[in-house]
């Protein structure tokens, strides 16, 4: 995945984040979502149904294995490219 296309989902990804209400001042790709930006696990299955919405996914994405901000980018970075595939 290019640099531009990664840093373009994880600013989507932030901005998803604050969307859930999530306040921490700074939002990093190595911030773990429920340690240190404070996403439980209903928070999660909420950010799970935006991100369908967002990048008009046809099935919701399973993010409980998901641990940080860079996880849940690789894992919608890789989501987006099996959408491209089957359609």
């Amino acid at each position: 995945m290019s640099v531009a296309r990664t840093d373009k989902l994880e600013s989507a990804v932030v901005g998803l984040l604050r969307t859930l209400g999530c306040d921490a001042p700074t939002i990093l790709p190595v911030h773990d979502l429920a340690i240190d930006l404070g996403i439980d696990s209903t928070e999660l299955i909420e950010l799970a149904i935006l991100v369908r919405d967002e990048f008009g996914l046809s099935i919701k994405p399973d993010l409980r294995s998901m641990g940080t901000v860079s996880e849940l980018t690789a894992e919608l970075s890789r989501l987006l490219k099996q959408e491209q595939i089957s359609v």
